[in-house]
């Protein structure tokens, strides 16, 4: 019997119609697709709330409607801005000649809290300018403050080391001051009231159980002073501004590290998350503010550039604003709205590229069954010989 003669379909054709294919595909897609949809960060200043004050800005903090925006100064006044018309709400507010040191919202809106370093606390009703009760006496430079997620607290981070717990309500002290060994420079609870962290100038972050009194763990290690502290809206993070140039994030539970430390390239003076935790922002002495996504580390946009040293962030209430406080005795206001690239159209170059390589494809697939059919026919003929 004559040996068969065996037709093997060329590797070329196959390779090509598998490669057609796969072009034709990718290109339909991408033409479906459009423009890449990968989204970036506009971070752009909406102007200036405030025009220059002869004293550098000191704090800001927004009302928990979003209506009102508090700023404390350097010469020890407060002053109350309607974000819908730039304009000053009511009387500007002091409570005595000292700086002011910070400056906080109560939940419901009903109370602004102001620090003050002659060591009292300003409270006052917003919607009349009034006080809602004498200062509070701290006994010590305050250097910020920061309400409970349920308003019957109020923390006061002291220059002597102490952090003062306070009831807004009645002006009462809480419990005696916690003694933090060293000068604090900020305070800022747990989403849960349970904890509080402390920014101490020693160079760690020490969170506290309200509970007890007592700390919760071992102080957190920052490696230079702390110059604020912040957690993250889920209290899964807590954020640390250095006065090395550093943002450190540790996770509250355990007390390890998350991530390496973000760099800032110049002092910290304050942090600030965004409402939905999506983003964190880092107040510069370099006149930067820096941006990033907690959740990875990378910038979210490029850093703002806000001309003098920032001494303080806030978010504003939906997360779509951020307020500066400025050395140069301004307030900005920033957009934090996601972009996206264009919206997404039909690109017809490739789509009339990939229905070309459809038909070549088309050509190909004939072509190898054919010549398959052939090599077929040419063993069965060999067969019969």
């Amino acid at each position: 019997m004559a040996d068969r003669v065996h037709r093997r379909v060329p590797p070329w054709r196959r390779l090509l119609t598998v490669g057609l294919l796969a072009l034709s595909i990718s290109g339909i897609l991408a033409a479906l697709a459009g423009p890449e949809a990968a989204a970036s960060l506009a971070l752009d200043p909406v102007g200036l709330v405030t025009a220059p004050s002869s004293s550098g800005v000191t704090g800001v903090a927004f009302s928990p409607d979003g209506t009102l925006l508090a700023s404390g100064y350097g010469d020890g006044l407060l002053r109350l801005w309607e974000l819908a018309t730039g304009q000053v709400h009511g009387p500007v507010l002091r409570a005595g000649p000292d700086a002011v040191g910070g400056v906080a919202f109560s939940p419901s809106g009903s109370v602004v809290a102001a620090a003050y370093g002659n060591g009292t606390i300003g409270l006052w009703n917003p919607a009349t300018g009034q006080p809602a009760r004498p200062p509070l006496q701290a006994g010590s430079g305050v250097t910020g403050v920061a309400f409970s997620p349920d308003g019957k607290l109020l923390a006061s981070a002291q220059a002597d080391g102490a952090i003062g717990l306070w009831y807004p309500a009645t002006g009462q002290q809480a419990r005696p001051p916690l003694q933090a060994g060293s000068a604090v420079n900020g305070v800022a609870f747990t989403p849960d009231g349970e904890l509080l962290a402390s920014a101490q100038a020693d160079g760690t972050v020490r969170l506290w159980d309200l509970a007890t009194g007592q700390l919760s763990g071992s102080p957190l290690q920052a490696g230079s002073a702390v110059n604020g502290v912040a957690f993250s809206p889920n209290g899964s993070l807590v954020a640390a501004a250095g006065a090395d140039g550093t943002v450190r994030l540790w996770n509250p539970a355990t007390g390890q590290p998350a991530g390496s430390p973000l760099q800032a390239g110049s002092a910290v003076n304050g942090v600030a998350f965004s409402p939905d935790g999506k983003l964190l922002a880092a107040a510069g002495a370099d006149g930067v503010i820096r941006v990033w996504d907690p959740a990875t580390g990378q910038p979210a946009g490029s850093p703002l550039q806000a001309g003098s040293a920032v001494n303080g962030l806030a978010f504003s209430p939906d997360g779509k604003q951020l307020a500066s406080a400025d050395a140069d005795g301004t307030v900005k206001v920033w957009n934090t709205a996601v972009s996206w690239p264009a919206s997404p159209g039909v690109n017809w170059t490739i789509l009339i590229a990939s229905g070309i390589a459809i038909a070549l494809a088309a050509v190909a697939v004939a072509l190898t069954a054919r010549a398959i059919r052939q090599a077929r026919s040419g063993d069965a003929s060999s067969g019969r010989k």
